[in-house]
Parts: structure tokens; C-alpha cells; sequence
């Protein structure tokens, strides 16, 4: 800012008698157009460091949404992984089931052949092989069961974190709208304001009209 200052100065002639001049003059303060000066300094200081840390946001978001990005991708690798392993699981088991049947007809083919003295041998060997069976059918059915669990906890889990990680973003998100939505809420309730100032007006006018008869009956009497 600039400092002004105006004087006057009398000048008397040294010739001839009397008469004199007024001079203005203006001065302007060094101090002040320093001072000036550094602050425009400042501020465009301040708006490069705003601008430098805008754009360091920026690429940390941007960093934030690639490794998100890359670790979505991966927890889905895993996922598909974990189903081919139970599809090939149940393949095997079924494959198990399928021999213990062969082994099951066999017996029952060497059962018909066989002897009345063979019939111990024939219902040991169906016994065996119901066990079996029936064992190998447990075993295929709790591991697609076991696998199916885990691949839904490691599911849950992992959307649990997802959820987490972006529970800080989401409530900044929520304090930015709240930001912005603050200056229309002012801005509607000032135009109200505005509106109703009308109406006011009008209604004390109203009370003074009313008013003034009642005024000048009361001078009358």
C-alpha cells in the first residue's frame, strides 16, 4: 500500500514584497512499497505450495486406486483358484466313487459265480465295498463342503477389508457435499430473508394507516 502525504509550502519572493505560491507535493513511503512487494511474494508463494500439494493429492489417490485395483485383481485370481481346486476335488471323488462301484459289481459278479461257500466272501467284499463307497462319498462331500466354507470366509474377509479401507474415503466424501451444500443453505436462506422484507413493510404501513385516524379524532376533541 501506498502512502500519501501532501504539504504546503510558502515561498516568499525575494525581489519584490509580498505574494506567495502554494505547492503540493506528494511523497510515497519505501517502507510501505516493500512492504507490498513481499506480500505479493508471499501470496504467490502460497498459491504455488496450494498447487504443488493439489497435485501431490492427486497422484496419491491415483496411486491408492491402482493398488486397490491390482489387489481386487488378485483376491479374484485367488478366488478362481480356490474353485478349480474343489471342482478338481469333487472330479476326484467322484471318479473314487465311481471305482468302488466297478469294485462292487465285480464282487457281485464273482458272488453270482461263486459257491454257496463263497457267500461269506461275496457279503464281506459288498460290505467292503458299501464302506467304501460310502466313505469315499463322506470325504467328497466334506471337502467340497471345507472348500466352499473357506472360499466364502476368505470372501467375506476380503470384502470386509475392502469395506474398511473404504470407509475414511467415503467419509470424506460425506464432509466435502456437507462443505458445498453450506453455502446454498446461506445463500436460500437469504433470499427468504429478502422475500419476507416486503411484506413487512407493507404490514407496518398498514398499522400506521390505521393508526392515523384514531390520531386525529383524539386532536378534534
Amino acid at each position: 500500500m501506498l502512502i500519501w502525504s501532501s504539504f504546503d509550502e510558502h515561498i516568499e519572493a525575494s525581489a519584490g514584497g509580498g505574494g506567495g505560491s502554494a505547492i503540493d507535493a506528494v511523497m510515497v513511503d519505501p517502507g510501505a512499497v516493500v512492504q507490498q512487494y513481499n506480500r505479493q511474494q508471499d501470496q504467490q508463494a502460497s498459491a504455488r505450495r496450494a498447487e504443488e500439494e493439489r497435485k501431490k493429492l492427486q497422484q496419491q489417490q491415483a496411486e491408492e486406486l491402482q493398488q486397490k485395483q491390482a489387489a481386487e485383481q488378485e483376491r479374484l485370481k485367488q478366488l478362481e483358484k480356490e474353485r478349480l481346486a474343489a471342482q478338481e476335488q469333487q472330479k476326484q471323488a467322484e471318479e473314487a466313487a465311481k471305482l468302488a462301484q466297478q469294485q462292487q459289481q465285480q464282487a457281485e459278479e464273482a458272488a453270482k459265480a461263486a459257491a454257496d461257500a463263497k457267500k461269506k466272501a461275496e457279503a464281506e467284499a459288498a460290505k467292503a465295498a458299501a464302506d467304501a463307497k460310502k466313505k469315499a462319498e463322506a470325504e467328497a462331500v466334506k471337502a467340497a463342503a471345507d472348500a466352499k466354507k473357506k472360499a466364502e470366509a476368505e470372501a467375506a474377509k476380503a470384502a470386509a477389508d475392502a469395506k474398511k479401507k473404504a470407509e475414511p474415503k467415503r467419509r470424506k466424501q460425506r464432509r466435502r457435499r456437507r462443505r458445498k451444500r453450506r453455502p446454498k443453505r446461506r445463500k436460500q436462506r437469504r433470499r427468504r430473508r429478502r422475500k419476507r422484507m416486503p411484506r413487512r413493510r407493507k404490514r407496518r404501513r398498514r398499522r400506521r394507516r390505521k393508526r392515523m385516524p384514531r390520531r386525529r379524532s383524539s386532536g378534534g376533541r
